[in-house]
């Protein structure tokens, strides 16, 4: 068997109409819990770290994840994508995400997660594309792809 990409997205979330960074960590943490990815609480502990430091990327897209300190509440790397195309608030009044992307990661997984993210995600136009989609197979046949 083929091992799975860290940097693979599991679960994907179209058309989401949340309207607040609560609402959207609750729906991301909720399909990380969905995977078995982590425990009860990692969603608020992904709102803690809101608190401290904003997981807001760029380009539209937020990463949150959980505190340091809550790392005992994750069972297994995961990756999970809820996009809003009308954007929410994250943060700062000009920083809007439309990829919200919630992360779960063992040990030093997130790295390579973020590098492999930050490398397709760099491309604003692709951006776009994606907070705009309709087609779940194009969202995650893009994220999956190698930067070219």
């Amino acid at each position: 068997m083929a091992e799975k990409s860290v940097a693979a997205v599991e679960a994907i979330s179209l058309g989401e109409k949340g309207r607040t960074m609560k609402e959207a960590i609750d729906r991301v943490s909720g399909m990380l819990l969905d995977l078995g990815a982590v425990e009860e609480g990692y969603g608020a502990s992904m709102l803690a770290r809101e608190e401290v430091i904003s997981t807001y990327l760029g380009n539209g897209i937020a990463l949150p994840h959980c505190t340091y300190e809550d790392k005992n509440l994750i069972k297994h790397t995961a990756l999970v994508l809820a996009q809003y195309p009308a954007g929410i608030p994250w943060g700062d009044d000009d920083d809007i995400a439309y990829l919200v992307f919630g992360l779960a990661a063992v040990g030093e997984e997130h790295l390579a997660v973020m590098s492999h993210l930050a490398e397709v995600l760099d491309d604003e136009d692709l951006c776009d594309r994606l907070a705009a989609s309709t087609d779940e197979n194009y969202v995650r046949d893009t994220l999956a792809a190698p930067p070219e």
